[in-house]
């Protein structure tokens, strides 16, 4: 209340004090503003109806805008302390023992036997009800959301959402509904949610991918629970990794325009009302708007809606690759030109995927993607999961210090293939660590990768597969007749190890075989 006392007194008393200046110097009845000297400048003139047409660009685009964003509020469950339902009749009462003299024996043994739970209840006075504990919906947040199509879909954040036993969502309008969950993506965190509504207006998704430092945005939404706030500012940077998602698809949007809490969920819109992000988190100490936020591409969060709409499920490109960073303490060792700083390095390849198939080695440098100029590997990682399967891409690359290109068929990521990329398999029976091998390290090892194989990485020295004959460095080909392609097939061939198995390995480009004969 005192600061809005304070703001009011301060515009009253500008007011004022303009209205008698050119009173006296202009005369009763002319208007403060029509004769206003800074008009009367052809130059501040111009600048004057510059910025009028800005403001008029903000205000369309929060009138087009509103309508289509939602505050939602996150309902939980939690106990109220109070009990329903309780005991009918005895039920477990308690008898003191001065009751024994005052009342007939034969009366007090039958009220003993009841009260006692070592004996069964007798009649249906004696019943106890089902005992629940009330429970009552309280907030446990809000955030924001918008409206995506207009039989009531509205895209937000898997954060807004996660752990809620029910949401609430009420419209520009007054009306509220309570919404499905149709998917999360923790990985992006997007969410999907749906109303049964009508008479919806839709927001406009935009191309992101077009979008450039320094463009106007606007960001609406609810900080602080006060819905259908507008806020401006411009895009201050681009392709943003913050952590904040773990091992998850990073690829913000950094916008000065002011974002606080429960403006998650909510759209960034540029000034043709496109929503060009949904806006996820800030960078604060205090909790509140510090000047730099970040939201998801909107790019990235139609393609996730539409896998979530579609079959509840995100598909991601892979082409099994592992990626590093390219730095200015690597670049000479990866025998980059002079000022080729920046790109994505890779550093191993899964045998038989994509990378493989298309060409990629270990050590080549990704600069260029379908000809968009690659800053990183999360760049990459992002732009790859992004990209359907089975789809083509152009790889332009550094290998010793050439420019050369290849053609990648995008493969489907799925948790196997991850679990093989990052790779490693304990065999605890045998005392030893597996992982699937590379070209470059079937090169180093003078391995023949027609054979197939899993890499030995570690051993126990007590451990049984060192008993055997096994080192580190070779590459287990077969299992007792059958073939080994990767660490999974190796734990099946093995699961009775105490058993005889003849295994075959490569070391050096030589065959050998080791038997067990159990123990």
């Amino acid at each position: 209340m005192f600061v809005k006392g304070m703001a009011a007194v301060v515009l009253a008393a500008a007011g004022v004090g303009m209205a008698n200046f050119w009173t006296a110097e202009h005369g009763p009845g002319q208007s403060a503003y029509a004769q206003a000297p800074v008009l009367a400048d052809p130059s501040h003139r111009e600048a004057i109806q510059g910025a009028e047409r800005l403001s008029d660009a903000f205000r369309a685009v929060a009138k087009k805008l509103r309508p289509s964003v939602v505050t939602i509020t996150s309902l939980v469950e939690r106990p109220t302390g109070r009990a329903r339902g309780g005991i009918h009749g005895l039920g477990d009462m308690f008898l003191a023992p001065e009751l024994r003299g005052m009342l007939p024996d034969e009366l007090y043994e039958e009220l003993q036997k009841r009260s006692n739970p070592r004996f069964p209840r007798q009649g249906p006075q004696l019943e106890e009800l089902e005992s629940e504990e009330e429970v009552e919906k309280t907030q446990a947040g809000m955030g924001s959301g918008v409206i995506v199509s207009v039989d009531g879909y509205i895209l937000t954040n898997n954060h807004v959402v996660e752990d809620a036993d029910e949401l609430q969502v009420d419209l520009s309008d007054g009306r509220s509904y309570i919404a499905k969950v149709v998917g999360t993506d923790d990985l992006s965190d997007v969410a999907v949610l749906k109303i049964d509504a009508t008479d919806l207006v839709a927001a406009t998704m935009g191309d992101s991918s077009v979008i450039e430092v320094g463009d106007w945005v606007v960001a609406i939404g609810s900080p602080f629970g006060l819905d259908q706030t507008v806020t401006a500012g411009i895009i201050s940077a681009m392709n943003r990794q913050t952590g904040i998602l773990g091992n998850g698809y990073e690829d913000f949007l950094q916008t000065d325009a002011a974002i606080n809490p429960g403006n998650s969920g909510g759209p960034l819109v540029n000034l043709r009302g496109e929503v060009v992000g949904i806006n996820t988190a800030i960078n604060s100490r205090t909790g509140s708007n510090a000047g730099i936020g970040f939201a998801i591409p909107a790019t990235m969060a139609s393609r996730i809606m539409e896998d979530l709409r579609s079959s509840g499920r995100v598909v991601r490109g892979l082409i099994a690759a592992k990626l590093g960073e390219v730095s200015a303490k690597n670049a000479a060792e990866l025998k980059l030109p002079e000022g080729i700083l920046r790109g994505a390095l890779i550093a191993g390849v899964l045998r038989g995927g994509p990378a493989d198939r298309g060409g990629l080695k270990e050590g080549d440098v990704v600069v260029k993607v379908d000809g968009r100029p690659i800053a990183s590997f999360m760049q990459l990682r992002n732009m790859v999961a992004m990209t359907r399967p089975k789809t083509n891409l152009k790889f332009e690359f550094y290998r010793d210090g050439k420019l050369e290109n290849a053609q990648v068929e995008v493969g489907e990521w799925t948790e196997e293939k991850l679990s093989e990329l990052s790779g490693k398999t304990t065999i605890e029976s045998l005392g030893m660590t597996v992982e699937p091998i590379t070209v470059e390290q079937a090169d180093r090892l003078g391995a023949d990768l027609e054979t197939g194989g899993v890499l030995v990485t570690e051993m126990e020295r007590s451990g049984r597969g060192a008993e055997l004959g096994i080192r580190p460095g070779d590459i287990i080909i077969e299992v007792n007749g059958r073939e080994v392609t990767d660490a999974e097939k190796l734990v099946e061939e093995l699961e009775n190890p105490e058993d005889n198995f003849r295994m075959i390995i490569q070391r050096g480009g030589q065959l050998l075989m080791m038997r067990s004969s159990g123990r």
